[in-house]
């Protein structure tokens, strides 16, 4: 290995960050080859800038390997940049605010507010992390040097703002020592290189000046702040007391934990930091365990959970020991910073919790119908395979948005429910979604986290990538690191994309059984879209950048599917028409036909004449004649191939991320709870229940959707009936309804409507009993 040797270039550089040039996703390129070519693994050159937060200039960086000396990230000419810290630790503050998010997440704070003072001086300013209620505490890490006086106003100035502030020190700052006078002991804070990243250390120093190093995620906290092990293992010998240690609290994974029943208690409660809170008691059911009787703490302004529903824990919680129970209570606490309703009753990763419907007012009324209840739905009404496609579908349409899903909202574009799928099955439909994994192609399950959580990587996306091929013991900021770069690759993307369909086949390569993983036809039509814009330019391309212009890397691609795709391109072949792919040159070709354009003759079916005798004559009439067909006719990127809608429904569905399918479900879901609350709906209820607008939807494809829904009607009643135009009025299609399921049609409209009126009345009256009864109607899968 090739020691490290000090470089006068400012322009080369040993820090970056990535997704663009605002970002606080620090990289550390490491100095030898051999661990040059494992940090590229999965990224490419085009991933790096020179940040502004690393008082840098903005601009893109592009890492280097050598092996007589470090490698490095290197400016692209001409280079303005005014960058002083390029070395080592040049990026700790950023390490360190990163991490700092990370560890208060696990500490049960959710989006901590993280702010980098003066950024890109030496040393790195400092790192400021609010979190709590209100952002009322406040850890800062001061890295630069200030003066005592500095230190010390800057000390009660923040005392004055926040309820709690942590102080620890970098290695440069020269304070700490002014800290263990003030307190006892002051906490330091370091990175280190540990491979393709900077590890974070916090230690402990005393009067004495040892100092006991520890990572951070071995610390805790508590109100006086940061705790190291060796803290909490052996206080210093010092004139102030060591506090004594907070509550033992065990973190609980969230989504694990379901309760119902909850009556809030009057008692008033206080979190450890001093927030107000409101203490309920319920049934808790834990996966995998019996249902107990606790006690759950909620932010004060948290809407109070209805006994009624089944309720879930999504953000983070901890257990605590309840020391202050009667003999007969509850023996444990849950301190939660939220929970979420279910839709449904019940669900089987906890059997026991059975939350109490509320009493009717008046004896249910007897059944018209005495049919067997449906079967109870299966966990994924589409199946499988349509759910997956749904899935890809949807984070396509999320990628195009720039934005992120969550889990609860994804699964019910398929029809389902989250009580539908236990986690490992979560993670299992996941990953079939991003498989099969290829070069350039973005994890899309980076876009899906749970409810009520920061946008942060979701607790099951390390699993994710380990099931598509990711070692399974990255550590948290690998795992953040990844989560950013596949993020800003399927955003990066989906600006390309023209159609959900293509999105999901972008990137792709081959199978190893040879399987083409995108659509040719759809893949052709934006070639030759692209191909026309080039000859209205009366210019070539080369193509490397052609197929990488489609999101596709070049190198998934044979020789044998370039000719076939250019001379899918040109087909069919007329011999007077010019050729499109006679634009596309290869790498470093100033003139002439590519080496592969033959080739494409050949696959068109041209064999040689007198007027075009050779393959450079034929390429320079079909040249020629390419550019004169481009001012005539030039057809831009929006007469690329648009899939056909079904007949009758009008509707891309495609375009809109979901399938009729899904709609039909969501609809039929919706009637139900329409009719057991004996109401009637228009179609804004309807589409909003599939996640839609109703202008998404035309005439043709809301009936068509709606005999989908009684296609054969459950229990003998029309749900479709309940469906009401604006005043309450029928809508106009409810006769074309019932000739398309074989019921009495063509009526005059006084006839309609007292039809309507009746089916409605035996909706109402089966959804009634049977919504109080234990065989209540199930809609179908």
């Amino acid at each position: 290995m090739v020691s490290p040797t000090s470089e006068e270039d400012t322009r080369k550089v040993q820090t970056a960050v990535i997704g663009q040039a605002e970002s606080d996703w620090p990289v550390f390129l490491p100095y030898d080859h051999d661990d040059f070519d494992t940090f590229m693994r999965g990224r490419t050159r085009h991933d790096f800038y020179c940040g502004v937060l690393l008082g840098g200039c903005g601009k893109k960086l592009t890492p280097k390997r050598y092996t007589g000396k470090k490698c490095h990230y290197a400016h692209r000419p001409p280079v303005h940049c005014r960058r002083t810290e390029t070395g080592e630790a040049s990026a700790d503050h950023l390490y360190i605010g990163q991490a700092l998010r990370r560890w208060l997440l696990r500490q049960g704070y959710q989006g901590a507010d993280i702010t980098y003072l003066d950024p890109g001086s030496v040393h790195g300013g400092a790192v400021e992390a609010r979190f709590g209620q209100g952002r009322s505490r406040l850890i800062r890490v001061q890295l630069a040097r200030l003066s005592l006086r500095e230190w010390q106003e800057t000390r009660e100035r923040l005392a004055d703002r926040h309820t709690h502030v942590h102080w620890a020190y970098g290695p440069y700052c020269g304070l700490s020592h002014n800290e263990v006078d003030a307190a006892g002991h002051a906490i330091r804070i370091s990175c280190r290189t540990q491979g393709d990243t900077r590890e974070v250390y916090v230690g402990a120093q005393y009067p004495d000046n040892s100092l006991a190093w520890s990572a951070l995620t071995e610390c805790r906290l508590s109100n006086e702040g940061v705790i190291t092990p060796s803290l909490d293992a052996e206080p210093p010998a010092s004139s102030t007391p060591v506090p004594a240690p907070t509550p033992v609290a065990f973190p609980l994974a969230p989504g694990t934990i379901a309760f119902t029943a909850a009556t809030e208690l009057p008692a008033s409660h206080t979190d450890p930091d001093g927030t107000a809170v409101r203490l309920y008691e319920a049934d808790l059911q834990p996966l995998g365990s019996a249902a107990v009787r606790a006690r759950i703490t909620l932010p004060h302004a948290h809407p109070a959970p209805s006994p009624h529903q089944l309720h879930i824990i999504y953000s983070s919680a901890h257990l605590l020991p309840l020391t202050e129970a009667p003999p007969s209570g509850p023996d444990w606490l849950i301190r939660a910073d939220g929970a979420s309703p279910l839709p449904q009753q019940t669900d089987s990763r906890w059997p026991d919790l059975r939350p109490a419907s509320p009493r009717p007012e008046s004896p249910p009324a007897t059944p018209t119908t005495t049919e067997p209840a449906a079967s109870t739905p299966s966990p994924l009404p589409l199946g499988e395979a349509e759910t997956i496609r749904v899935f890809r579908s949807r984070l396509g349409i999320v990628a195009r948005a720039r934005g992120l899903i969550n889990w609860e909202t994804l699964i019910s574009h398929a029809g389902a429910a989250p009580g539908d799928v236990t986690p490992d099955e979560r993670v299992r439909l996941l990953i079939e979604v991003d498989r099969p994994r290829a070069d350039g192609k973005p994890v899309l399950s980076a876009l899906v986290k749970p409810a009520l959580a920061p946008e942060a990587p979701a607790p099951y996306f390390p699993e994710v990538l380990a099931g598509l091929g990711w070692r399974s013991d990255l550590s948290e900021a690998r795992v953040a690191e990844v989560w950013e770069r596949e993020r800003r690759s399927a955003y990066a993307l989906a600006q390309d994309a023209s159609t959900p369909e293509l999105q999901q086949s972008l990137n792709t390569s081959r199978e190893k059984n040879g399987t083409r993983l995108w659509n040719d036809a759809q893949l052709v039509g934006r070639i030759r879209a692209h191909l026309n814009l080039v000859a209205k330019g009366r210019s070539r391309i080369k193509w490397r950048t052609l197929i990488n212009k489609q999101g596709i890397a070049h190198s998934t691609l044979s020789a044998k599917d370039q000719v076939r795709l250019l001379a899918a391109v040109d087909k069919p072949y007329v011999p007077s028409r010019g050729l499109l792919s006679a634009l596309v040159k290869v790498d470093g070709q100033t003139s002439g036909p590519a080496p592969f354009f033959g080739d494409v003759l050949t696959e068109l079916g041209w064999s040689p004449d007198a007027a075009m005798p050779t393959v450079e004559a034929a390429w320079r009439v079909a040249l020629d004649r390419a550019y004169a067909h481009s001012r005539q006719s030039a057809p831009t990127a929006q007469s690329s191939p648009v899939v056909p809608s079904a007949k009758g429904d009008r509707v891309h569905w495609s375009r809109l991320g979901t399938t009729k399918a899904a709609v039909t479900v969501a609809v039929r879901r919706a009637l139900i709870d329409a009719a057991q609350r004996q109401v009637c709906v228009g179609w804004h209820t309807l589409a909003a229940a599939a996640g839609l607008k109703p202008s998404d939807l035309s005439a043709m494809a809301r009936e068509s959707i709606l005999v989908a829904v009684d296609s054969p009607p459950t229990y003998g009643v029309l749900l479709s009936s309940l469906v009401v135009a604006s005043e309450h009025t029928p809508v106009p299609y409810f006769d074309a309804i019932l000739k398309r399921l074989g019921r009495p049609y063509g009526l005059r409209p006084i006839e309609l409507g007292r039809l309507r009126k009746t089916e409605q009345a035996r909706v109402f009256a089966a959804y009634r009993a049977a919504a109080h009864t234990a065989d209540a109607p199930k809609e179908r899968a």
